[in-house]
């Protein structure tokens, strides 16, 4: 059975979820926009992402496009990937290509564009998926690859929405839709294939080929990228690696007595380095002769 969904950003104000839920299946949200020389952040983003978890409402997200080029675009991706750290889609992430300004750049540039963004989210586990108007997706788009590589979402207003021709797995027909909860117009979506079903059995656990060997993960912890504490178990279980295993490994490479250089960091201090690395001031003393324990360098090489 086909599902109703609708898009929504920060031109929407304040939505009433309580009301919204009774009459939807999903939503997607504006999660910001990207540029050639900067990202922002949707301002409803994070009131509309909780309102959605609180009342179990199914979601996706999508960012709106300005990049031209493919290596913005990737560290673009990262942005939102960065956004998401401890958040949770039953729906794609999806890159909107529908801006005037991209159109010079040509169907295959702009294909390769999509492609850049969507690796990355892919990688980081996420489905990926493309937004576009049906003139963008007929014109300006190989749509061929398009559709075999990812999810595809298309506007096209005017059309019945239970007219569906295989080109696509969600139809936004409507830009002038009204629901309960929300203030004047929205954009009415049909889902044709059920992507929530379909995103929740292939992603019940992390990806194995998503994740580092055990011995690199050790030394990214070793070399402080996770923290110490419970911040370092949150971290490690929310990639999907077992801390207990990490954590062992992390001590036998220390135990081992393995020798490990560490680049002295503004506002590092001697006794938390040895903190992280689970020894004492006196013995990064003895190793490095340093004279005061109190003055270490930016840039300087401390022995563990």
């Amino acid at each position: 059975m086909n599902k109703i969904g609708i898009d929504v950003s920060s031109h929407d104000g304040n939505i009433n979820w309580n009301s919204v839920k009774d009459n939807i299946d999903f939503a997607i949200l504006r999660i910001g926009w990207i540029g050639n020389n900067e990202n922002q952040i949707d301002e409803k983003f994070e009131r509309n992402y909780n309102e959605c978890k609180r009342l179990n409402i199914p979601i996706g997200v999508y960012v709106y496009n300005y990049v031209k080029t493919e290596a913005r675009i990737k560290e673009c991706a990262d942005w939102v990937v960065g956004l998401l750290k401890n958040k949770s889609l039953e729906l794609p992430i999806y890159l909107d290509m529908e801006d005037n300004s991209l159109t010079s750049l040509g169907k295959t540039n702009l294909t390769n564009l999509c492609i850049a963004f969507n690796t990355e989210t892919e990688k980081a586990g996420y489905w990926a998926g493309v937004y576009a108007n049906l003139n963008w997706y007929n014109n300006y788009l190989n749509k061929d690859e398009i559709k075999r590589r990812y999810t595809t979402w298309i506007a096209h207003y005017g059309v019945n929405q239970n007219r569906y021709n295989g080109e696509y797995d969600i139809l936004q027909y409507s830009d002038k839709g009204k629901i309960s909860g929300v203030e004047g117009d929205v954009d009415l979506n049909t889902m044709y294939r059920d992507l929530i079903k379909d995103i929740s059995e292939s992603t019940t656990e992390t990806p194995e080929q998503n994740k580092l060997p055990i011995e690199e993960v050790a030394m990214k912890v070793i070399n402080g990228e996770y923290g110490n504490g419970e911040e370092r178990k949150q971290k490690l279980e929310a990639e999907g690696y077992n801390y207990n295993e990490v954590q062992s490994k992390v001590n036998e490479i220390i135990n081992a007595n393995k020798k490990i250089i560490y680049t002295v960091k503004s506002g590092d201090t001697l006794s938390e380095i040895a903190k992280k690395y689970n020894t004492t001031v006196q013995t990064l003393v003895r190793k490095n002769n340093i004279s005061n324990p109190n003055k270490i360098y930016v840039g300087q090489k401390i022995e563990i």
